[in-house]
């Protein structure tokens, strides 16, 4: 194999072009889902023997290189949802800054509910923070700013501007649906049994 060249060539098995390069979402050795891996590090993974077990069919194959020994070429598959060894710390808490929240709301002001560019929105405190109000997730809701101006210092009672939807506290599950484009129907299956209640997921 030359410099430069890649280790692997890929295969997908049963999927359409949409889905070129998915990411693989990995877990626990409990099932508990960790983050997205990339093609290559899940094969790698599999290699080295990192993988305790796999979930569903496989659906990436991995060719390698030639053996000059045997003339048969080498090659690795491994499912989209894998299960690593050992149990990984936690990830249910989500940080609360302006882009996780624009996701959790999927960008809709909570008062007028039109969707807008990230460019347009804002983080609004339901109870305002100058009257005792947290920067909590269960306080704070998406708003177009003008929406934001108009509420300016009033709860939504007070401004006569109630709430389209409720706060809640994302979980790790759902930040990791938020964050993939290119997410396949079987590991959205798997991520939904662990949405919150209250998801816009769901």
């Amino acid at each position: 194999m030359g410099f430069g060249e890649p280790r692997w060539t890929l295969l997908f098995i049963g999927f359409s072009m949409s889905h070129l390069y998915p990411s693989v979402l990995a877990c626990d050795v409990t099932g508990r889902p960790h983050d997205w891996l990339s093609w290559e590090d899940s094969i790698t993974l599999k290699v080295k023997g990192a993988i305790s077990y796999e979930i569903g069919n496989p659906d990436i194959l991995a060719r390698g290189g030639i053996s000059r020994m045997t003339g048969t070429q080498s090659q690795v598959d491994v499912s989209s949802i894998i299960c690593l060894k050992g149990v990984f710390k936690r990830k249910d808490r989500v940080v609360l800054n302006n882009h996780n929240l624009f996701r959790r709301d999927l960008s809709l002001c909570a008062y007028c509910g039109k969707p807008f560019p990230e460019s347009k929105l804002s983080r609004d405190h339901v109870i305002p923070t100058s009257r005792g109000g947290k920067d909590t997730w269960m306080n704070v809701v998406t708003s177009c700013k003008g929406c934001n101006c108009a509420k300016d210092n009033m709860t939504p009672e007070e401004a006569d501007m109630p709430l389209l939807y409720v706060p809640y506290v994302p979980n790790h599950a759902e930040e990791l649906i938020l964050k993939n484009r290119r997410i396949l129907a079987c590991q959205m299956d798997f991520l939904r049994a662990y949405l919150p209640e209250h998801s816009r997921l769901l």
